[in-house]
């Protein structure tokens, strides 16, 4: 059984989407501290913890803004989606640094309580 040129390309790329859909639910950010997000590092994945302060619910669009604190400082993470949270709650975050009317925030996408 003789494998040709383009058998072989194709063997390839999916062995290398597997590959990084593998390593991407894999590798996660390391612990940040709330003080350590800065402007330099908008669009960077980041993983935080910290205790919820504070929870506002938009449910005509889906929204959520939850400010959070660890002991360094605090800051505000947006999700598109109504979790079920309470406040002094210990949470981790993953999620993208944005900033919103020059306020750094984080957009989440993973929540771990």
């Amino acid at each position: 059984m003789k494998i040709n040129l383009l058998q072989l390309s194709f063997i390839v790329s999916l062995f290398g989407i597997f590959l990084l859909l593998f390593l991407s639910a894999i590798l996660q950010p390391k612990l940040t501290n709330i003080s350590e997000i800065t402007s330099n590092k908008l669009n960077q994945n980041t993983k935080i913890s910290g205790q919820i302060i504070n929870i506002r619910n938009f449910p005509e669009s889906s929204f959520q803004i939850i400010n959070l604190k660890d002991q360094t400082g605090n800051i505000s993470i947006t999700t598109n989606q109504i979790l079920n949270f309470t406040d002094n709650q210990n949470i981790t975050i993953i999620g993208k640094i944005t900033e919103y009317k020059r306020e750094l925030q984080i957009q989440a996408n993973k929540i771990i309580s």
